[in-house]
């Protein structure tokens, strides 16, 4: 096509594209990209004259302001904002007509899936680049001894060819694929009859939004009550929540009830839409407030006659008080999060993406639906489908779901399988066949809620990552997938750079344990990390993902195979039962996703038990020596596992006056407080032991209040074991530990004299 025509056919593509309310893409790659882009952005204004216009880049990188100020120059009058990609997250709610992403210092899925959204109907996204494969940020941290792959690139530009709606300049070659197809503009019909006050649908763009709003004055009835929010990206679910808690706080105020409402997200900025709507819907009552921002500009509280809305990060929030707990992006956060939510909080909204850029909250809301079940809990479920910000129908979001694989399910499987074959897929076949890879990335993005599409590029191009299946009817159909990722073999470079505390791309588990193991040879060893396993959902519990990890492990002809995850005790569970060893948990929670990250191995060769047994050793000595400190906010249920499912093991020496201040406390003569100091001795000799000699309760119970010295009401809080109930086990623990190891129980009568005591106590 004619370089006239191309731009004449966008013209009028741009111009049917704001009568029916959809988007067009535009994407250049070419080394004289500069006039192209300024061809297509002045076509645009001639549709529309004031245009608000977003522009993402990385403004660190040499050029990077030069090719911006190129591009103000033309748009001087104009609503213009450039922002940095990594601060791309803090702009979620807003839209713009024209969105603007220079790829050439950098493509990285995340910015494109976050940032193409931002686009509103009628308006344009632009792409541009010199080459989307040289010299790229984020692909250069994938690459692994010189060497990469572009099989993600490949695919991402067929799908720009695949799609309408898009206009594509490669070179000198120019290809416009117009959009012909239906769509439907949002719409709303407020009903005569409404829960919410008529002040806050008025404010809703969606029928959805009208629904959603109603829904959520559930909340307000009696007793314990859940109101569950899910949606694609883009459907205003954060905008209506912020309205329906202005909702909230009018009624209360009616009836004369205070509103003390925590509102938390993985981050502040990720909340910010749910406060910006209720500050709205608060207005739009006509009931004052004062607002606290934080440094960022965030809006951090909003306090009035009352009422109060206060942002805390996760970990914060679920041990505050009040009377409404708002999680947003809830799968993002994760389940152990939402089981102590659950059991805390009598009043609680989640919201959470079903499938988008943060991931899928698919598996999020399995869990969820089942945990519900099991505390029979009062749920209100709300979902929204319509899009807002553009037309239903909208070509670029049909395209983006494509490209990025947002969309990847999992397929049902057959009943009577008799036959499943093990296998090591070929990427190159496996990213061009689409239904083969939306079935196999299905699989991990339904049993692994925390995906973005960041994680299938490096799947796709890193050389050091390979992809295992277990697979029925001649591949037709997938049980188990396994992302495994090549890691050790460093150079000794590599090894000073991780024990002088730097830090490098990739090689994960190798870093981690040279930093706190300190032992430089395991930095030689070669490893397999398993990046990601999961068993499609209707398989799951049939041994399909122990099978998975048996079948890697024969073939794999390295040292060690091991894994790194957020500590979740199930998951950590499966790993212990497979025959791997807890080496390293990271001493700072991840502030993200409210959880200790785990790391597990597996030792193969005979120099990686070697090693593995002092590594295991030092981690255990030094869990038990920090639980109280490090850990203090270690659930006692992790810590157990990290425990018990180390296998090293140490003589621990307890004199008799310990003994005697034990026997005290189960003889009813010493309280628990005046015992404590015995009661921690035989604590910890148990937890050197392997033997399986109390109940998991006991074991926890043990844990949190003797090793980690939490209060009894934060232990029952997170166990939901009373006090009494507490006080048994550790009554229990403590006498079953004693008459194992020392033959001595509550009627034993151990009289202690200088004559009876060990040396240890003289100063000889």
């Amino acid at each position: 096509m004619e370089k006239q025509e191309f731009y004449a056919q966008l013209k009028n593509a741009l111009i049917d594209g704001m009568n029916r309310y959809y988007r067009n893409l535009v994407y250049i790659e070419k080394e004289d990209y500069i006039s192209d882009l300024i061809d297509t952005i002045k076509t645009y204004l001639q549709v529309n004259s004031s245009p608000s216009i977003l522009y993402a880049f990385h403004p660190w990188v040499k050029h990077a302001k030069d090719r911006r100020d190129e591009i103000k120059k033309i748009l001087s009058d104009k609503n213009f904002e450039d922002i940095d990609y990594s601060s791309s997250e803090n702009y979620l709610g807003n839209t713009y007509d024209l969105v603007i992403l220079d790829l050439v210092d950098n493509f990285q899925p995340n910015y494109i899936g976050r940032l193409v959204d931002l686009a509103r109907g009628g308006g344009l996204i632009i792409l541009y680049t010199n080459d989307l494969v040289t010299n790229k940020i984020f692909r250069n941290s994938i690459i692994r001894n010189g060497k990469i792959s572009n099989i993600y690139e490949n695919r991402f530009k067929r799908k720009l060819h695949d799609h309408q709606g898009i206009f594509i300049v490669e070179q000198d070659t120019y290809t416009a694929n117009i959009f012909s197809g239906n769509v439907k503009k949002p719409e709303k019909i407020i009903p005569n009859r409404i829960l919410m006050p008529k002040e806050l649908h008025e404010l809703t763009i969606s029928q959805d939004q009208i629904k959603a709003l109603d829904g959520i004055k559930y909340i307000i009835r009696g007793g314990k009550r859940i109101v569950a929010i899910t949606a694609p990206r883009g459907r205003g679910k954060s905008a209506v929540t912020g309205l329906g808690l202005a909702g909230i706080i009018k009624e209360n105020l009616e009836d004369n009830f205070d509103s003390d409402i925590v509102v938390t997200a993985p981050s502040i900025a990720s909340s910010s839409q749910i406060m910006e709507f209720a500050k709205k819907g608060l207005e739009a009552l006509d009931i004052e407030f004062d607002e606290e921002k934080s440094d960022l500009g965030f809006t951090r509280s909003i306090e009035g006659k009352k009422f109060r809305i206060i942002y805390k990060p996760p970990d914060a929030a679920v041990e505050s008080k009040g009377n409404l707990i708002v999680v947003d992006e809830a799968a993002a956060i994760g389940m152990n999060f939402l089981i102590h939510t659950l059991r805390k909080w009598r009043k609680i909204i989640l919201v959470t993406t079903t499938h988008g850029y943060e991931g899928t909250g698919k598996t999020f809301l399995r869990y969820l639906n089942e945990l519900i079940k099991e505390k029979k809990i009062p749920v209100n479920w709300i979902t929204m489908e319509k899009p807002l910000r553009y037309a239903e129908g909208d070509p670029i979001e049909s395209w983006l779901y494509d490209a990025l694989v947002l969309n990847a399910d999992i397929t049902p499987l057959p009943k009577d399988i008799k036959i499943a074959e093990y296998e090591t897929q070929d990427k190159e076949s496996l990213f061009n066949q689409d239904e083969k890879l939306s079935q196999v990335y299905g699989i991990l993005v339904t049993a692994h809620y925390r995906n973005n599409p960041d994680d299938l590029m490096i799947m796709a191009d890193g050389v050091h990552h390979t992809i295992k299946t277990i697979s029925t009817c001649e591949g037709k159909y997938y049980i188990a997938v396994a992302q495994v990722s090549e890691e050790g073999e460093l150079s000794d470079s590599l090894i000073d750079t991780a024990l002088r505390g730097g830090t490098f791309d990739g090689d994960l588990i190798p870093d981690r344990i040279l930093k706190h193991g300190r032992i430089r040879d395991f930095g030689k060893l070669k490893g397999w990390r398993i990046v990601r396993i999961a068993v499609t959902p209707e398989f799951q519990g049939k041994g399909f993902g122990s099978k998975l990890l048996q079948l890697i492990s024969e073939n794999s002809n390295v040292d060690w195979i091991g894994s790194s995850f957020m500590g979740d005790p199930k998951v950590l569970n499966f790993w212990i039962k497979n025959g791997f060893i807890p080496v390293h948990v990271s001493p700072r929670k991840n502030e993200k996703f409210g959880d200790f990250p785990v790391i597990v191995i597996k030792p193969i060769s005979e120099k990686a038990k070697e090693i593995l047994s002092i590594i295991s050793f030092i981690f255990k000595e030094r869990l038990l020596q920090t639980l109280h400190d490090i850990y203090f906010n270690m659930s006692p249920q992790l810590a157990r596992l990290l425990l018990k499912g180390n296998p090293s093991v140490k003589e621990f020496k307890i004199n008799k006056i310990y003994l005697a201040k034990a026997l005290a406390f189960l003889q009813g003569s010493s309280p628990y407080e005046a015992s404590a100091d015995a009661i921690h001795l035989l604590t910890l000799k148990y937890f050197w032991s392997t033997d399986k000699l109390l109940d998991p309760e006991e074991e926890i119970i043990l844990i949190g209040k003797v090793l980690q010295g939490k209060p009894w009401g934060v232990i029952s809080s997170e166990s939901g074991i009373n006090r009494t109930t507490m006080s048994e086990f550790i009554y229990s623990a403590i006498a079953k530990i004693i008459k194992k190891y020392y033959n001595l129980d509550a009627d034993t009568q151990l009289n202690i004299t200088l004559d009876t005591l060990d040396d240890e106590f003289t100063t000889r």
